[in-house]
């Protein structure tokens, strides 16, 4: 007589959430600057297509919150908590606040903990300007940089920490490579992705944009679609980098939701017993 075995049992998979409202934070790269200033590709127009194309059913919102030439230091986190408080004001806080940072603090020559420490946590670093990226940043129109960001002061509250503190979840992003090989610039930009990639907080989570978009790694033809003057990225760059992050959300979803519905039906649980 052949052995039977009991069915194994289906997990239904969590409903997605009825809404979703992304907040894409950063620097030039957010706001999609390209071809010197004269046009603007937000990467978070592709996110939000890729997410609803994964959640048909979901009400997705973005707000790109971009601003050229921010550093992290002294420069992003007053921006985010006006960018928090308005949507707590409407009564629609955001679920994600999506972080990319960084680029310009080590163009200045900030060291990779200083940077760090103004994003999540870490002591601070010296750094330096160094010739090569000095003749990056100037054969960029001025417009791109403030100047003002040479006179800067620590950040008094961590960038993660204030979203984290919302309720929202984080999604860090990686600095991206550039056209300059500068050894300096390599060393301490290796270093922050890997203290962003090693960084372990409930609600925070991280992607390797750097890996996602590469520069040197990618076959020339492609990366003179990509990549404009260096620095910044073509329309098709930015619609990579959106692509690349709204998958990475698409999968982080149902687990979190799934996640979520556990944590309610234990409190349920134990409100039951009381």
């Amino acid at each position: 007589m052949p052995l039977t075995h009991p069915p194994i049992p289906t997990i239904p998979s969590p409903p997605p959430p009825a809404h979703l409202k992304v907040l894409c934070f950063g620097d030039s790269l957010t706001a999609g600057y390209s071809m010197f200033g004269l046009y603007f590709y937000p990467y978070a127009t592709h996110l939000q297509a890729v997410l609803q194309a994964a959640f048909p059913a979901t009400t997705i919102q973005t707000t790109v919150e971009g601003m050229s030439g921010a550093q992290v230091r002294g420069q992003y986190t007053g921006r985010l908590h006006r960018a928090c408080r308005l949507a707590a004001a409407g009564a629609e806080p955001f679920d994600w606040v999506v972080v990319l940072g960084g680029t310009n603090d080590l163009g200045w020559g900030a060291g990779a903990e200083e940077v760090f420490g103004a994003l999540g946590m870490g002591k601070g670093e010296g750094g330096y300007l160094s010739s090569g990226v000095i003749i990056l940043y100037a054969s960029i129109a001025i417009s791109l940089i403030s100047f003002r960001a040479m006179v800067l002061t620590e950040a008094t509250e961590e960038v993660w920490n204030i979203a984290l503190a919302t309720g929202a979840n984080v999604l860090a992003l990686t600095v991206p490579e550039a056209a300059v090989r500068d050894a300096s610039l390599v060393r301490r930009r290796d270093t922050l992705n890997a203290l962003i990639e090693e960084h372990v907080a409930e609600g925070f989570y991280h992607m390797d944009l750097c890996h996602a978009v590469p520069y040197f790694g990618m076959e020339e033809r492609k990366r003179e679609a990509v990549w404009d003057d260096g620095l910044h990225l073509k329309a098709e760059g930015y619609k990579m980098m959106g692509d690349a992050i709204g998958a990475h959300l698409a999968e982080l979803l149902p687990s979190l939701e799934s996640m979520k519905n556990r944590k309610a039906a234990k409190v349920n649980d134990a409100g039951n017993e009381i």
